[in-house]
């Protein structure tokens, strides 16, 4: 099997910040994965042009206003929509990476269809992450799981960085389904991503019910014993050395109130946010929180 240093090494080829958290002196815990992830995913939130603009110029902004430590501890990911890729990724701060939300499209991974954008076009473009499973995909769009993994494994082999989400349904929770629903989901994945390159995975726990304006968040607590069973099925059926690079985020309904309860979780590596990634003074208070509780 692959040594945790081959995949460190693959991590830090791929992960420039990487580098330069791992040559400098850290007061981070030896256990805390960082740099910590935080992806933006606008959806379908921004519509037109002058509206990318100013959102990229406020974040801008934001994130230079930022202390150099809290910067150099976060790999922050904006996720706009396609049309807005290239013209994020122009006027985009340097060192805030470009992600798509999707990839080909809900059929299977064949650049032959109208319409479909390849791994390849985002890389081409400067994209670093691809945002893939999330529940608008799985529930409203039809993907399925072995789609996803289709996806991932090229994702993945065009040497991106891939944000996969996963997430129980309020049904599956009541029936007390939630470990049986994450794994299905997560297994295909599992099986496709080579051994060097989970240092490139982030995955991000999103409780569906606990998504939405009006939605009640999932318990820190909660989030911790989740984000536990997911690192130990990647332990176990993956390998030990895995488990320690991936980074586990949680999505669902995360803002600049409730992410301190968030933040000092063990295995909270992260966040991924939609509205709140939307104003660049509720990002970076985010992004500040989670790093000084990742600092301490």
């Amino acid at each position: 099997s692959t040594s945790l240093a081959r995949i460190m090494e693959q991590w830090i080829s791929k992960t420039p910040k990487a580098a330069a958290w791992l040559n400098k002196e850290s007061t981070a815990t030896s256990s805390s994965r960082l740099p910590v992830y935080v992806g933006c995913n606008w959806k379908c939130s921004i519509e037109n042009p002058s509206d990318a603009d100013k959102l990229v110029n406020d974040i801008n902004e934001a994130y230079t206003k930022l202390d150099e430590t809290i910067r150099t501890n976060v790999e922050l990911s904006v996720h706009p929509p396609y049309v807005f890729v290239d013209r994020v990724r122009q006027k985009l701060h340097q060192d805030i990476a470009v992600g798509s939300q999707n990839v080909f499209d809900a059929t299977a991974p064949n650049k032959g269809n109208t319409g479909a954008v390849t791994p390849q076009m985002l890389s081409q473009l400067g994209c670093k992450w691809v945002l893939l499973g999330h529940s608008d995909r799985r529930n409203n769009l039809g993907e399925t799981n072995d789609l996803i993994a289709a996806k991932a494994a090229e994702v993945l082999e065009q040497g991106l960085s891939l944000c996969l989400t996963i997430g129980e349904k309020g049904e599956e929770r009541e029936k007390d389904m939630t470990t049986d629903a994450l794994e299905t989901q997560l297994g295909p994945v599992a099986k496709v991503v080579p051994a060097d390159a989970w240092g490139r995975v982030a995955l991000a726990y999103e409780p569906v019910w606990a998504v939405g304006e009006g939605a009640t968040p999932c318990a820190p607590d909660e989030a911790q014993r989740i984000h536990t069973i997911l690192r130990d099925y990647i332990r176990t059926n993956v390998s030990p050395e895995a488990a320690e690079v991936c980074r586990i985020t949680y999505t669902g309904s995360v803002n600049d109130k409730n992410a301190e309860g968030y933040s000092g979780l063990s295995e909270v590596d992260g966040f991924v946010v939609g509205r709140a990634g939307l104003d660049a003074a509720k990002l970076t208070s985010i992004i500040k929180t989670l790093v000084s509780a990742k600092l301490k």
